[in-house]
Formats: structure tokens, C-alpha cells, sequence
């Protein structure tokens, strides 16, 4: 670790074989959940991890479950959201040391990542979000003050491996801004991560779209969440139209899995 009195964890979701995959730093402390699903005893690999990493295992199923267990076992102010395919740039440790600093008492800050090597995104360099810039937030740009959180945890019900496949991240955020909390986020580009270009396909199956507006439903009530998700497909109808999705919509406010 550096000479610093920034208290931070960085906490990695894995799932099997995937706790090989994180990718260590020396000037971060860790803090591993993996969650084992394939009767796998991976405790030879674990007795190599390095000082600055703790291991949590876990039985249990479910992105946000494992992000909920990181919360609630960190050791640190400040835990850093992350996947295990993810890598922190080298300048991220002082930088978010001085963002911290800078916005003490705001209850999350979020930084960028991209695929490609920039120093920040396009746009303001740092910004308030509310409900509605909210949903451009990924998980593993989210660096969470634990002390401001109160009682906010992800929703189990969405996120990877549970009933909604996505949408956690977006109902945290705006759950934290319900309870009066501030969240800044930076373009700061601190992380590297391979593009993905699944999260653009929205409206390829009603399950899709149904999880987009019980996401709405679930972070701004049951009228504004649908008057929310009536409002965003007509601003994507020309995508929806082109990919004959229509049908996709409107089994979509009554799909039922």
C-alpha cells in the first residue's frame, strides 16, 4: 500500500474458476466474494493470495448478493465496486485519494472506465446525478462511503443470477437519492474494461424489456415507473421499429416468468 490515510477496499464479485481472473494491485487492499456454485475446492489457490487480499467464500447465488456481503464485510470507509474482469489503472489510487477528500461527505462517487487507454470521457468532468442521469451508472465505477449508506443494499432481485438479469445498480443509486443522499460522478477514466456491446440489445425478448421496467418500477414507484418506462420506449421506438420489437413491448407489460 502507499503512504496514505485513504481507507478503501476493492470488492470483487467471482463466480467459480472465476477467482482466477482478478488481476492484483499492490497500492489497493481487497476483498474477494467468491460464490461457488460447481462443488469445486479452489482452497490451494486461495492460500496464495496476497496480504493486501481477503477471500470470502460463499454459497449463495447472485450478483448483488455478493455485492451486499462485500458491504456488510468490508473493513474499509470506502468499498470499490468491481468485477473479476476488470483492470485499475495506475493513477486511479491518488486520484480517487483526492476525489475522496474533495467530496467527504457524499455517500457514493463514480468514476469511468472505458476499453480504450484515455485519461477522462467526453463531457463534465465531474457531475451530480439524479434519478434520471442515474441509469448511466455501472456497477464497478461505484465507490461507496459505507458509514452514508444507512440501510440502502442492492435489490437481490435483479442484478446477474437472480429474477432480473440488470438494473441493480440503477435502483441502489437511486434508493440512495431517496434517503437524501448526494452522489458525484467523475469522467475520470480509472479502470479498463473489454467492450461489451450485449448491454445495447434491450428489446430482443420481453423478458429484456420487462426488466427494464420493473428496474423503473422498483427505484421510482409503481405510477412513475411505468409512466418512466412508457416514456423511454417511445424515445427508443425508432430501434424498436427497426428490429420489429413491437410485439416485445407489449408482452412486456404482462410477461410473467
Amino acid at each position: 500500500m502507499l503512504d496514505s490515510t485513504l481507507s478503501i477496499e476493492v470488492g470483487i464479485s467471482t463466480l467459480n474458476d472465476g477467482i482466477y481472473n482478478p488481476k492484483f494491485r499492490d497500492d489497493f487492499n481487497y476483498l474477494i466474494i467468491h460464490q461457488i456454485t460447481n462443488d469445486v475446492d479452489y482452497s490451494n489457490y486461495v492460500e496464495t493470495l496476497s496480504k493486501n487480499v481477503r477471500y470470502i467464500k460463499s454459497n449463495t447465488i447472485g450478483l448483488s448478493r455478493s455485492r451486499n456481503l462485500a458491504i456488510e464485510n468490508t473493513k474499509a470507509k470506502y468499498l470499490w465496486i468491481m468485477d473479476d474482469d476488470v483492470e485499475i489503472h495506475e493513477s486511479s489510487f491518488r486520484y480517487i485519494e483526492n476525489i475522496t477528500n474533495k467530496y467527504s461527505n457524499v455517500a457514493m462517487l463514480v468514476v469511468s472506465h472505458s476499453h480504450e487507454e484515455i485519461e477522462y470521457l467526453p463531457g463534465n468532468k465531474e457531475q451530480k446525478i439524479n434519478k434520471i442521469s442515474a441509469a448511466s451508472i455501472s456497477s464497478i465505477d461505484m465507490i461507496i462511503k459505507i458509514d452514508r449508506l444507512s440501510s440502502v443494499r442492492f435489490n437481490e432481485s435483479f442484478g446477474l443470477g437472480a429474477k432480473y438479469v440488470s438494473g441493480e445498480e440503477y435502483i441502489f443509486a437511486c434508493d440512495l437519492l431517496s434517503n437524501g443522499k448526494e452522489i458525484i460522478k467523475t469522467r475520470k477514466v480509472c479502470t479498463y474494461h473489454p467492450l461489451i456491446s450485449s448491454g445495447q440489445d434491450f428489446y430482443s425478448t420481453p423478458i429484456k424489456l420487462k426488466t427494464k421496467l420493473e428496474m423503473l418500477k422498483a427505484a421510482n414507484g409503481f405510477i412513475g415507473g411505468y409512466l418512466l418506462y412508457v416514456l423511454f420506449c417511445i424515445k427508443k421506438m425508432k430501434i424498436i421499429c427497426e428490429n420489429n420489437a413491437i410485439r416485445n413491448v407489449i408482452k412486456s407489460f404482462y410477461y410473467t416468468s
